[in-house]
Parts: structure tokens; C-alpha cells; sequence
């Protein structure tokens, strides 16, 4: 139990105020006490759906799923087998990322996520959470990731950019995987080596 309250203990100090583009960002780890702000997740993750981002998701989800989506990625972070970090501007929730071991024998391997609010991209904060939970992955996950994968939609051009500017390589391009805006489109599956 005392190692838990140590990581929390780091978790805590984890939170950190940067400015992007004139705007003060903070930048901290999801909390337990998240748990009690669903609403506040769920309006981020669909305005995202509301844009027609390219994301998984395509449905709007209800503040039932937002909590057990909360719920399941707080017991993630507990078994240190997650790490999952919020961007909020002006209390509101403007992008996430996050790693979270595959698991078996895949437990070498961390799959990253990350999503930004459309106002917030550009300007760099994409690039700083991608560092960050990198870097929090090395720290937290245990085993410690030596491989994070992530799969991108192909026609996601600004993503794969920012990937690549990170060390990310594409390993494979996989047709129709994905639908977007009535088509398929080609899901791009991309690694890095830590």
C-alpha cells in the first residue's frame, strides 16, 4: 500500500502549468477525484465526435460509459498498467493522452492515445503530451514499456507528422480499417523504439 501512496504522491507533483500560444495550460495526471466530473470528460470527448475528428470513436458517449471509462482507466493507473494525463484551459478539458500496456505477451508494449481539442491544435501541446507520457510511462508502468505503438487514421496527415517529429516509424498501412466520412480510409499502425 505505502508504494501506491508514493505514486499518487508523484502523481500529484506531476501537474504542471505551461503556456501554448498566449494560453495557460495545465497539464496533470487523472485523478481519483475525477471520478466525480464525468460531464467534464465527456463534453471533451464529444466535442470531438461533434467536429467529426478523426478518432475511433463515432458515437457520442453518455455520462454512464464517461464514468466507467474514468472508473477503468483509474484501476489502470492503480496497477501501474496505465498512465493517462489531462490538458485543461480555463477548467476545461482541451486534450488527453495516455499509454497502457498491451498485456501477456505483449506487456513489453505501450499503446498510445492521444486526443486534442480542434481550438488547441498546432500550437504544440500535442507534441509536449506525447513527451510527457512518454517519459511518465518510463517511470510509472511496470514492466516498463520498451516498444509504444499507436495506430492513426492514413489520412490523418498532421498527426502522423507530429509522430514521426517524435521518433514514431510506420510499420504498416492497412487498407479500409477505418470509416470516415462515408469512406474507408487506411489505418497506419506506427512505433517507437524506447
Amino acid at each position: 500500500m505505502m508504494d501506491l501512496q508514493k505514486g499518487n504522491l508523484f502523481l500529484t507533483m506531476l501537474a504542471k502549468i505551461k503556456i501554448f500560444n498566449g494560453k495557460k495550460i495545465t497539464i496533470r495526471p487523472l485523478l481519483k477525484k475525477d471520478l466525480k466530473l464525468p460531464e467534464k470528460f465527456r463534453k471533451f470527448i464529444n466535442s470531438l465526435i461533434t467536429e467529426n475528428a478523426q478518432v475511433a470513436f463515432n458515437k457520442k458517449l453518455s455520462l454512464k460509459e464517461e464514468r466507467i471509462f474514468l472508473k477503468n482507466t483509474l484501476s489502470q493507473i492503480k496497477k501501474r498498467f496505465g498512465v493517462f494525463i489531462v490538458a485543461e484551459h480555463n477548467k476545461i478539458v482541451v486534450g488527453t493522452a495516455s499509454i497502457t500496456l498491451k498485456g501477456n505477451r505483449q506487456n513489453h508494449v505501450g499503446e498510445y492515445g492521444i486526443t486534442v481539442r480542434k481550438d488547441y491544435r498546432g500550437i504544440g501541446l500535442g507534441g509536449y503530451l506525447t513527451e510527457e507520457i512518454i517519459k511518465l510511462s518510463q517511470k510509472q508502468l511496470k514492466p516498463t514499456p520498451k516498444i509504444i505503438r499507436l495506430s492513426v487514421f492514413s489520412t490523418n496527415k498532421p498527426a502522423i507528422n507530429l509522430y514521426k517529429k517524435h521518433g514514431f516509424k510506420k510499420v504498416a498501412e492497412i487498407p479500409n480499417q477505418m470509416e470516415y466520412n462515408g469512406k474507408l480510409v487506411g489505418e497506419t499502425i506506427m512505433l517507437l523504439q524506447l
